[in-house]
Formats: structure tokens, C-alpha cells, sequence
């Protein structure tokens, strides 16, 4: 056996969770869960947006369409038609720092997912006919998700003006000039760099043997070499000095206002601090910046906060969508006093309380199916090099405490160090002019 088992660890009271490695640097993460007769199997590759460059834009998610296509013995559209013919489903995603491929199907079908895994990471097809379609495919995605709407297009202005030297600075989906333009002999280097064992993890999590997973494993994938994938060594982004508001005209109802400050990445100790303010903020109907805006004063329709589990230095975003007649700069003067208040003098004790089992109670949700656990699993693994951190944030989130809350807003919430993106209807501008 070409395996070596580094890490066992346990997941909730009962579930243990095994790492492994191969020969030629696949990594393997199990954890047998024989709760029902069915298993997740994800393969996450520590590839995303961030390893493209200006020109390329868009590869790593162009790829997550291409991986479902042909291969040297699966004929178009089999690799789907195999696992749905077992009452299994596949999908996959993509984002800055990962992608990944998932399928959840009976546990008596391992040996196939095994084989039809191990066969489109090393002979898929791109021919000029399946590359053509997806391309025209991903255009269409683009067009939909993006320039065709209004909530995608404030996001991706937002990373744009956000970040400078960063490759965050552009989309997952990339840009419409360079998925136009993208050719096959690019997308074959990307393909041989870092679709390889040794840039990929296998989370296995369900109904299985461990002896048979590791066989089966070994059989497949033992074989295949490494591509000696280097880490991609990227530019700091500069600190943010000064705000930055960027405005513009369309075709909506209401107007939109976007914040991103700029924020750790998720391996930082002050990430679950931060996160753990954003649901603070506008995490349920009865938090401070909702329950202003949205229900007292009725200037909003919707309050949203999120901080992005980035493995670099990333955002926290505040999106409001305003009511029609709502003015954008009295909103944005409510938010601003919501944070000053957290930072400073409010009473947030009962708050800290009511956003602590908030935040435990979605943490553990997202545990409780096995696609679950296999994406948190994946995500860590890829993310900080060891999924072992995903416990010691579940630790971390349960002790947060007011005057964390007070620091992390205080050091990062700062209008010096946000982006704010400003959306105004066409008929408003208008009417003022």
C-alpha cells in the first residue's frame, strides 16, 4: 500500500476523520459514516481565479463546465448519464482559491466513482466542438449572472475597485473579452499544471470500507503523476488608505448601496471574530442594521452581511437594497452610526448571546448531511492545508465576546479601508438633471 495516514481526528462525538496520502501527492480525507447506504465524494483542486493572470481570465471556471464532457473512454455527456442511471447527482463549483466536483450517490457504487473520477483527471478531451459549446455556454452564464444582473454587477465592481494588485481584483467567472478568447492550447497547459494528484483532494464521507477506499484509490489514481504544481506566488495587496465610492446608473426600482471593507483572510484569528460581527449586524430580522433600516425607519427592503472565507486578505460586505423613494447617503450615514454604536458604547450583551447560538446553530447545520461535512472538509483541507481548523473555528465562534466585537469592528470597519459601490436608477438621475 502506496498510502500514509498523517492525521485522525474526530468530527462531532462519534465520527472519526482519516488523512491520508499517495505516492505521488493526492491527498485523501475519509470518514466512514454508516448511517445510511450512501456516500459523498468530492474531489477539490487547489485551483481558482487566482492562478489565472490578466488575459486568461475565467480558466478554472471555464473547466468546471469542460470536466463534464468528454473523455478518452466516456463519450459526450456519459460521465452524467452513469451517475443519474444510479439515482446519484454530480455538480461541481467554483470560486477564488478552489475548485471542486462533487457527487452523492449509493455506497455499492464506489468502484465506479472511483473510476470515472480518476478518468476525467487525466484524459479529458478538449476538442474544438465540446470547447466551442461551453464557451458559448459560459458567455450565456456570464451574460445572466452578471452583466445582465444588477446584484452580480455591483459585486463584481466591488472586487474590481476593491482590489488593485490582487487577482480577487477579477471575476471567478472571468471576463467576457477573455472567455471569448481563451484557446485550447491554453486550457491544455492549464489542464496538465494543475488538474494532477499532487494538486488535488479526495473527501470521501459515507457508507464504505476503509481497506476497499484505500484499494480502490490506489488502483485508480496510483498510476497517474505529479505534476510538480508550484504554489502561485502573488502580489501583496496594498493597504487601503482611503475610501473609495464609485457610482453608477441603472435600471432598477430602488438603488443599491454596497460596502466591502477590506478584511482578513479566513486563517486569520480575527476572521471568526469578524464573521461573527457580520451576523451581529444583519444576521436575522432583530439585528441592529436590519431592524433600523428594514422594519423602524423602512428605508430598505433587504439588509445583507457577509464576510468572505477568502484564504487571502479579503471583504465584508454590507448590501442594502433601498426602498424607491429612500435617499442613499442617509442610508449610508444609518449604516455608519449601526457600526459606531457596536464599536463603542451600545448594549450588545444580549445580542453576543442570541448571535452566538445564531452562528453555532448554522455551523453545525451545515455538518449535518454528508455532502456537508465532505464540503467543510474540502474547503479547510484546500484552504489553510489541514481541515483539522474547522473544529478549532467551531471552538473559536462559541468564545467570542463583546469586547471581541468591539476590537474587530473597530480595527476593520473603518471608512478608510472600504469600497463603496453606489447603484442610482436612470430616471432618478434624470429627474435631477
Amino acid at each position: 500500500m502506496s498510502f500514509t495516514l498523517d492525521v485522525e481526528s474526530t468530527m462531532g462525538k462519534h465520527l472519526k476523520v482519516k488523512r491520508h496520502h499517495l505516492h505521488n501527492g493526492l491527498t485523501l480525507i475519509s470518514a466512514v459514516d454508516k448511517s445510511a447506504p450512501i456516500l459523498a465524494y468530492q474531489t477539490w483542486f487547489a485551483v481558482g481565479s487566482r492562478n489565472e493572470s490578466a488575459g486568461s481570465t475565467g480558466m478554472a471556471h471555464f473547466f468546471e463546465h469542460l470536466m463534464f464532457n468528454q473523455t478518452k473512454s466516456l463519450a459526450l455527456g456519459e460521465f452524467d448519464r452513469i451517475i443519474e442511471a444510479t439515482g446519484g447527482d454530480s455538480n461541481a463549483a467554483t470560486w477564488n482559491d478552489w475548485t471542486y466536483y462533487r457527487n452523492n450517490i449509493p455506497a455499492e457504487e464506489l468502484p465506479m466513482i472511483v473510476k470515472l473520477e480518476a478518468e476525467r483527471m487525466t484524459d479529458l478531451l478538449l476538442t474544438p466542438e465540446v470547447v466551442e459549446a461551453e464557451r458559448e455556454v459560459v458567455m450565456n452564464e456570464r451574460l445572466e449572472r452578471v452583466d445582465d444582473d444588477i446584484d452580480g454587477f455591483a459585486s463584481e465592481e466591488l472586487f474590481r475597485h476593491a482590489f488593485q494588485s490582487h487577482p480577487y481584483h477579477w471575476p471567478t467567472i472571468g471576463w467576457m473579452s477573455d472567455i471569448k478568447s481563451l484557446s485550447i492550447p491554453q486550457m491544455e497547459k492549464f489542464y496538465r499544471q494543475y488538474y494532477s494528484p499532487d494538486n488535488a483532494i479526495i473527501v470521501v464521507v459515507g457508507d464504505f470500507e476503509e481497506a476497499s477506499l484505500l484499494s480502490l484509490i490506489e488502483s485508480h489514481y496510483g498510476g497517474i503523476p505529479a505534476s510538480g504544481v508550484q504554489t502561485t506566488s502573488l502580489t501583496p495587496e496594498p493597504a487601503q488608505v482611503q475610501e473609495r465610492v464609485f457610482s453608477f446608473q441603472k435600471e432598477v426600482s430602488s438603488p443599491r448601496l454596497l460596502n466591502g471593507y477590506k478584511s482578513p483572510g479566513q486563517g486569520h484569528p480575527d476572521w471568526p471574530l469578524l464573521m461573527f460581527t457580520s451576523s451581529l449586524l444583519a444576521g436575522s430580522a432583530s439585528s441592529p442594521l436590519y431592524r433600523k433600516l428594514v422594519i423602524e425607519e423602512e428605508l430598505a427592503s433587504s439588509v445583507y452581511c457577509d464576510l468572505m472565507p477568502f484564504a487571502d486578505p479579503s471583504l465584508l460586505e454590507i448590501s442594502v437594497t433601498l426602498t424607491r423613494d429612500s435617499d442613499l447617503d442617509t442610508v449610508q450615514a444609518m449604516v455608519d452610526d449601526c457600526i459606531a454604536d457596536i464599536a463603542n458604547d451600545a448594549d450588545i450583551e444580549s445580542e453576543i448571546t442570541k448571535v452566538r447560538n445564531l452562528v453555532e446553530t448554522e455551523f453545525w447545520s451545515g455538518l449535518s448531511t454528508m455532502d456537508g461535512k465532505a464540503e467543510a472538509l474540502g474547503h479547510y483541507q484546500c484552504i489553510h492545508g489541514d481541515f483539522d481548523k474547522l473544529f478549532v473555528m467551531a471552538d473559536q465562534l462559541a468564545s467570542v465576546c463583546t469586547e471581541d466585537v468591539r476590537r474587530v469592528t473597530r480595527t476593520y470597519l473603518q471608512k478608510d479601508q472600504r469600497t463603496v459601490i453606489r447603484i442610482v436608477p436612470e430616471d432618478e438621475v434624470s429627474s435631477q438633471t
